[in-house]
């Protein structure tokens, strides 16, 4: 295997809406800062996702709309797919959200101890592993938003990274730089297919991810920070 390098580092402020690209972060036991720190809820106090459980409630098209900081100290500020943008600290966010989904009882709100990663704080995916994705399904646009990683990292094969699970892994070398160790592949689900700005919809991602004979419906690696740190986009990934 060559030298794996991050090549992308993103941030989802809001869960299961779009998230944005950045260019170094500091992450620690709850992963990368201000990930999915806020999220869509209902008045039954379920979030807001693509799909309905005993945690979830569906709410169409929240991946249309993407969540950025202006200031990592203040709440985040919601884009809708007309570019116009919505503050989540003047409740106009509510509003927008409620008006596009006609929906009146949804609300933005910070964790309060029940954290919203559905399994892991930290993830990571292959640039191979989307190659071979985007090779399974031709006509369908296929990008890292669709699989909501933290790490996007170069590789030359398919599924490289499913081999670094359990082992101790450095993102960088400096003094700062985080660790973190992977145990999982993740599971994934309709959200796979679903539409986001210049992504169209289709069933197909998530009936190719289901076909796999190794790991039937998993793509991507989860994990922990063990060591909290700076990660930023060039770093090398390096081996414990």
């Amino acid at each position: 295997m060559g030298t794996a390098v991050v090549e992308q580092l993103w941030r989802y402020p809001v869960k299961s809406i779009g998230g944005e690209r950045i260019e170094s972060t500091w992450a620690d036991s709850l992963g990368v800062r201000g990930d999915r720190v806020w999220a869509v809820q209902r008045a039954n106090g379920k979030l807001g996702s693509g799909k309905d459980s005993t945690r979830f409630a569906r709410v169409p098209g929240l991946l249309s709309v993407t969540a950025r900081y202006v200031d990592l100290a203040m709440p985040p500020v919601l884009t809708g797919i007309d570019g116009s943008e919505h503050a989540v600290s003047d409740g106009s966010a509510d509003k927008f959200l409620q008006h596009m989904t006609g929906m009146q009882d949804l609300q933005i709100r910070r964790d309060t101890g029940i954290l919203h990663f559905d399994e892991v704080p930290f993830s990571l995916v292959g640039t191979a592993t989307l190659d071979w994705l985007a090779a399974e399904v031709p006509g369908v646009p296929i990008e890292a938003r669709r699989l909501r990683p933290n790490l996007v990292v170069q590789t030359s094969e398919p599924f490289a990274e499913e081999q670094w699970l359990h082992r101790p892994i450095k993102i960088g070398s400096g003094p700062e730089a985080a660790e973190a160790v992977f145990d999982r592949i993740f599971s994934r689900c309709v959200m796979v297919g679903m539409a986001q700005p210049g992504l169209t919809e289709s069933s197909k991602v998530l009936k190719r991810i289901g076909e796999r004979t190794d790991h039937p419906v998993c793509l991507a690696i989860g994990g922990h920070i063990t060591r909290a740190g700076t990660a930023a986009v060039g770093d090398k990934i390096l081996f414990g």
